[in-house]
């Protein structure tokens, strides 16, 4: 029990907005502060500050555990009314989703630490190979040494560590990773030209879509273009559906208009949902630090079944119809949520390449 709550110090004012209290008046009745007229002190607010944080963690410690044991219930006593018990749904959303951020970032710096040091052993035992073909080398005929000279430039021809031409990409029917990768190694090995020159050496108009994706080029760490926007869009994915969510409460909106809910309603749904796939996110990646098979198995596993199950649950507790009614409506959300999530993946895609 805190002293500064007790009778003996209460007054008659309130010392924030100087609203007439009562004896008996804990708090101000108008502006909530505590009615207490002793000095702080180091003791106290040392217990002020551990009740405030107990009292908000056991808020949240109540809305993991629903989260995770009472699909929906959250929502629905929240919307309810009783939200003294649960820690805000939007709050708690806003943090998973700056927690499941922070951890792709572990994961990420780890992958490529990983990455590096594969490359270097690459690196060595390149050098062996090359010395042991040289060896092979010194025992095949001339006329065989063109022919398989032939087939390797024709290979390289095809390599992303190469530069080559418009020409030389249509040609070969190369496609955009190819060509961002060539854009990348021209800027490398001749990092002071400008672009409007750059484009024109390698045979490209001049125009604002050339100079766009050549400016981009020069932002990859490495020629693997493709993992590198997988990686950046998989770091983004809470941001993105962070922003997608919105759009993504209109579908339960119109499938469960019976419902008489309004938008909001269906909105904190959303947000505890999405919490509880967060959270599970976050527990793969911590796993994947140990293990990156048994994370991707886990992360399977609950896109085929857990999820899915987890919704189907979450809506018979917070729309509460019928079996078959859910069942219905949860077979009609899958191709909605194709839809939707396809127009919002479009539409922040669009957003995080001009963002790159």
């Amino acid at each position: 029990m805190i002293k500064r709550k007790f009778k003996q110090y209460r007054g008659y004012e309130c010392l924030n907005c100087e609203t007439p209290l009562d004896i008996s008046e804990k708090y101000c009745h108008h502006c909530g502060q505590l009615n207490s007229t002793k000095k702080l002190t180091i003791n106290d607010f040392i217990e002020e500050f551990l009740s405030n944080f107990y009292a908000y963690d056991s808020r949240l410690r109540n809305s993991i555990v629903s989260i995770f044991t009472k699909p929906g219930i959250l929502a629905k006593e929240f919307n309810e009314g009783k939200r003294q018990k649960y820690a805000n749904p939007f709050r708690l959303f806003l943090s998973v989703s700056i927690l499941l951020f922070i951890t792709y970032s572990i994961t990420e710096k780890i992958y490529n630490e990983s990455t590096s040091n594969s490359t270097n052993l690459n690196l060595t035992n390149q050098k062996e190979l090359d010395k042991g073909l040289r060896q092979i080398n010194d025992s095949i005929p001339e006329a065989d040494k063109i022919a398989i000279k032939n087939q390797i430039d024709s290979f390289q021809n095809l390599s992303k560590d190469s530069i080559y031409t418009k020409t030389e990409l249509d040609k070969n029917s190369l496609g955009f990773f190819y060509l961002i990768s060539s854009f990348r190694n021209f800027n490398l090995k001749h990092p002071n030209t400008s672009d409007i020159q750059a484009l024109k050496e390698l045979g490209f108009e001049n125009n604002r879509y050339n100079r766009y994706f050549y400016t981009k080029s020069k932002l990859f760490k490495t020629n693997n273009i493709k993992d590198e926007l997988v990686s950046y869009f998989y770091q983004k994915l809470p941001f993105l559906i962070f922003l997608s969510l919105p759009i993504i409460t209109i579908i339960f909106w119109l499938v469960f208009y019976s419902r008489r809910l309004n938008y909001t309603e269906h909105l904190i749904f959303s947000y505890t949902y999405f919490t509880f796939l967060f959270i599970c996110m976050i527990i793969f990646n911590i796993i994947g630090l140990f293990s990156i098979t048994v994370s991707e198995y886990l992360t399977g596993i609950s896109l085929l079944i857990i999820f899915p199950l987890y919704l189907y649950r979450s809506l018979r507790n917070f729309y509460k119809e019928n079996r078959w009614k859910t069942v219905l409506k949860f077979i009609l959300l899958n191709p909605l949520f194709g839809i939707f999530l396809l127009i919002s993946s479009l539409i922040m895609i669009f957003l995080g390449i001009i963002l790159f």
